[in-house]
């Protein structure tokens, strides 16, 4: 049985089992806001660390375990949406609300610039290969005309042939992979972050 017969098997099976319909529009109606934002609860328990107990505290990174919720969460959210995440279950200082949301916000923003940088670096690269695939082709067809090396002359269309497909690759795949990563950062930059009121802070 090849791969395509196991992935249809599989996905058969799937639908026989699964009697309720998952869509990531469902998940997003569940929490979508009146102004217009998806909600991401985050349950805060009494003795949970807000920031990493590893990281020194001048540092506030914020405690991995949090990180990962709010990314699985966001994860069945479109790009087009903007973010609310909503700290609940929890009584926090203002300072703490404060250092909390300004952290939250560093570590996101610390992730758009990084994928800019793999952008440029991305594009760059790509160039390189660009222009070092069509110098090697030209020294290939110009090569050809004075010596009768075929050995040389394949080893040099070889190169150029993969560095431009290498150019093309850094493009069009990972470069659009890239892109794709930095329009979901950007999604996470611009969250909003609020604070679900207690009795407590109520009276």
């Amino acid at each position: 049985m090849d791969k395509r017969e196991v992935f249809k098997k599989r996905m058969l099976a799937l639908k026989d089992n699964v009697q309720k319909k998952y869509s990531n529009k469902k998940f997003v109606e569940e929490r979508l806001q009146k102004d217009n934002t998806v909600r991401i609860d985050v349950n805060l328990p009494e003795d949970m660390d807000l920031f990493d107990p590893l990281a020194p505290a001048e540092y506030g990174q914020i405690n991995p375990e949090i990180l990962r919720y709010i990314d699985d969460q966001a994860y069945f959210v479109p790009t087009e949406y903007d973010l609310t995440v909503n700290f609940v279950g929890r009584e926090l200082t203002k300072q703490q609300q404060s250092k909390l949301t300004a952290a939250l916000h560093d570590h996101y923003n610390m992730q758009v610039y990084d994928k800019l940088d793999d952008i440029r670096n991305n594009r760059k690269l790509g160039i390189f290969l660009l222009v070092f695939g069509i110098v090697a082709l030209a020294a290939y067809f110009f090569i050809t005309i004075f010596a009768e090396n075929l050995v040389f002359h394949e080893v040099i269309s070889i190169v150029g042939t993969f560095a431009i497909w290498e150019a093309v690759d850094c493009w069009l795949i990972n470069g659009r992979q890239t892109k794709l990563e930095l329009h979901n950062s950007l999604q996470m930059a611009m969250l909003k972050v609020t604070f679900a009121e207690t009795e407590n802070s109520k009276n």
